[in-house]
């Protein structure tokens, strides 16, 4: 914690010592020079700027951005990028004017910008409807062209997905009968089947006739 505490009051003692050699330097020194390479500023600027690859970027705005600065100070100077050119204000007039051709008169506020075409299009009816800025809607008429030729036919494309299959439609009519076809030949004998089981005993039968007297013996 001493640490810490000896730390923080060497570090704000340095640069206390740090700004006031700064103050001592920017005090004796009247101007300043900004260059590509080592150069002594004139001793009639504050500033002197110079490069042979470089040049000055001063604050690009657009008309309204630059009208709305609050007091703007004599001499301030600016670059329209409306315009695209440096302008500087006169306190004297209470006016900006334009460098491109200082002979002319301060530049005025930004005009307005006026009615114009805010959407042109061609309907299903083949009617030109424009719409102005101000909610005007003029039917033109009809613009659409004649038709031009058919086009070659393109190539084929890709065979799509096999759809999903229909339903079964209902059963159609029983057809008449055909003729009979010719007797096929005969097949070959089946296996002997097996022996069925004896059959019942059958009632006796009727006494037979008596036969012939054999011949009388020796």
């Amino acid at each position: 914690m001493t640490s810490s505490i000896k730390f923080a009051k060497i570090k704000g003692f340095s640069l206390f010592v740090l700004f006031f050699f700064n103050l001592q330097f920017i005090s004796a020194q009247q101007n300043v020079s900004i260059s590509d390479v080592q150069a002594t500023p004139d001793p009639s600027s504050v500033l002197d700027i110079s490069s042979t690859s470089r040049g000055l970027l001063i604050p690009r705005m657009t008309s309204m951005q630059r009208l709305a600065i609050v007091n703007p100070s004599n001499a301030l100077m600016v670059f329209d990028t409306d315009s695209s050119c440096i302008l500087f204000y006169q306190s004297a007039t209470t006016d900006w004017y334009s460098m491109c051709d200082y002979t002319q008169g301060p530049v005025g506020p930004q005009g307005d910008p006026g009615t114009y075409v805010n959407t042109a299009v061609v309907d299903s009816n083949g009617d030109l409807i424009v719409t102005l800025s101000d909610g005007t809607i003029i039917n033109a008429g009809y613009v659409m062209g004649a038709t031009g030729p058919v086009g070659p036919q393109g190539p084929p494309g890709i065979d799509g997905s096999p759809g999903l299959d229909g339903a079964d439609g209902d059963q159609g009519p029983v057809g008449d009968q055909g003729p009979i076809g010719d007797q096929g030949p005969a097949g070959d004998p089946g296996a002997q089947g097996p022996v069925g089981d004896q059959g019942p005993v059958g009632d006796p039968g009727t006494q037979g006739p008596v036969g012939d007297q054999g011949p009388k013996g020796p």
